[in-house]
């Protein structure tokens, strides 16, 4: 049990490593979560656009310099924000549970 909770918190620390470098690159870039949980990037600017290619893995909402991603169902989805920056593009996989996340 507790080498689990260990596992999971590298996997955690490793998409916010990976969320962080993603609001101050213009490479693609990509994140695992698990169906249900909630993950948010922030920009370095105001988003002005943010396009799902697969609407039914992953809901996005965007306010300000923020953009909330929310899993919904398994699979991998591109997800590109644009601000005025430019733009940053993400593939995020979504896992049935964390234990499915590479």
């Amino acid at each position: 049990m507790k080498g689990d909770l260990t596992a999971y918190m590298r996997s955690m620390l490793l998409a916010v490593a990976l969320v962080s470098s993603v609001a101050f690159a213009g490479l693609p870039k990509r994140l695992a979560m698990p169906v249900g949980q909630t993950t948010t990037l922030s920009m370095p600017a105001p988003v002005s656009k943010v396009t799902v290619d697969d609407p039914s893995k992953l809901e996005v909402q965007r306010n300000g310099r923020h953009v909330k991603l929310i899993g919904r169902g398994t699979g991998t989805t591109e997800v590109t924000v644009r601000t005025a920056d430019g733009e940053t593009h993400l593939t995020v996989y979504v896992a049935a549970d964390k234990y499915g996340m590479p």
